[in-house]
């Protein structure tokens, strides 16, 4: 089982470490470690914890996942939703887009972009109701899927 909660400072470098690893794989099939998030700083994520919503999931007290929200006119921008590879397949990314967009209700829409060299990403996020608005071709191995979700919330 796993608890969701706010990430805090001392959880930065856990979760910079878990999305290293949960992105290895996409860097493999794209044969490059020039992604995003493979290049981010420790200091982009400590930035993000102390002025956007950084929330993580634990079981037994470690770190096993974590997702980001970026507000900019009540748009959100989700940036890395990680879960450790140990742990993929059990809900927990499911749980913490759930408890993101739960934890923004003044937010009108989520954004994201994926890559669709991971085959399971995109019916991932169409599951959770969000929609491919476009598909950019970025290089020869990386088509990149920028996915929306407007939020109906009541006046």
């Amino acid at each position: 089982m796993h608890t969701i909660t706010r990430a805090v400072l001392e959880d930065a470098k856990d979760m910079l470490d878990i999305q290293r690893r949960a992105f290895a794989e996409e860097g493999r099939r794209c044969h490059s470690q020039e992604i995003p998030p493979l290049t981010e700083s420790l200091a982009s994520i400590v930035e993000h914890i102390e002025t956007q919503t950084a929330l993580k999931a634990s079981v037994d007290g470690r770190v096993v996942a974590s997702i980001r929200g970026i507000v900019v006119n009540g748009v959100c921008t989700i940036r890395a939703l990680v879960v450790e590879p140990t742990h993929q397949g059990r809900r927990i990314g499911s749980s913490l887009l759930k408890a993101l967009e739960e934890a923004l209700p003044h937010v009108t829409r989520f954004d994201l972009t994926t890559n669709t060299v991971m085959e399971s990403n995109v019916p991932f996020y169409e599951r959770h109701g969000y929609e491919v608005a476009e598909l950019t071709r970025y290089s020869e191995k990386i088509t990149l899927a920028q996915m929306t979700k407007a939020v109906a919330r009541d006046a």
